[in-house]
């Protein structure tokens, strides 16, 4: 018997009880894959391949790339650099728009008939590369959101309710499942890097503020270095001379 996992290598907590009852009561999909399934979503995950810088892990978020004064006293530097950057497919969250509220999911299984062919598919690549920007395609299918997430695993009978809301519904929402799913993978590959420098901007903010400090002075030229230190920061406000 095929499990739901082959499809995606979720690796997260399994609730077997409630699976195998969604297995029992909505059965498997052609390819013998259970038609629902239930998994916690921050263990849910996708390949994507994109531009990756590594870290040495010791090195808080907040601190990478930290701006601080240099040897002169004039200007900027970084404090830290990444160890490498690289362009290749790595495992990222499936649903980065739950980061803040991860619990349980129901997700349903989808056939690849439903999404583009292998070569629209393909054609989305990281610039400057041929590779896949949006992974592999999924020959054995995917599985898609449908309901949650849940703080706590709900019962079977309640997914039954949330299964049958949805099949009421489901040609509708089959004709608008591939291009939305490609939609959102084109997305999140394209959003990635924008959320992280966002989140380095905001955790970063008062480091960069402490560096900046030298330069908080009246005359002209300093005011002339606080505004490139600034812009070279990312910070926007600014500062009179």
């Amino acid at each position: 018997m095929r499990q739901h996992n082959e499809v995606d290598s979720y690796s997260g907590p399994e609730q077997e009880e409630i699976n195998s009852y969604l297995r029992a009561r909505h059965g498997e999909c052609f390819m013998g894959f259970p038609t629902y399934r239930l998994v916690l979503s921050s263990y849910v995950t996708i390949l994507s391949a994109g531009e990756w810088n590594d870290w040495d892990e010791n090195i808080p978020f907040e601190l990478r790339g930290r701006l601080v004064a240099d040897a002169t006293g004039q200007g900027l530097t970084p404090e830290s650099c990444s160890e490498r950057r690289v362009i290749e497919m790595r495992r990222i969250e499936a649903y980065p728009e739950l980061t803040d509220i991860h619990g349980w999911i129901l997700e349903r299984w989808m056939s690849p008939a439903y999404g583009p062919s292998p070569a629209e598919w393909n054609s989305k690549v990281v610039p400057g590369t041929d590779i896949p920007a949006l992974g592999p395609f999924p020959y054995l299918g995917y599985y898609i959101h449908i309901a949650g997430p849940y703080s706590e695993a709900p019962t079977g009978p309640f997914l039954d309710r949330l299964i049958e809301q949805w099949e009421m519904m489901r040609e509708d929402v089959l004709a608008m499942a591939t291009d939305a799913y490609v939609r959102k993978r084109w997305y999140d590959a394209n959003e990635r890097d924008k959320r992280k420098s966002e989140k380095w901007n905001r955790e970063a903010s008062a480091a960069n503020m402490t560096a900046l400090q030298p330069f908080f002075s009246t005359f002209l030229e300093g005011g002339q270095a606080r505004q490139r230190a600034a812009e070279h920061a990312g910070i926007q406000s600014n500062y009179g001379n």
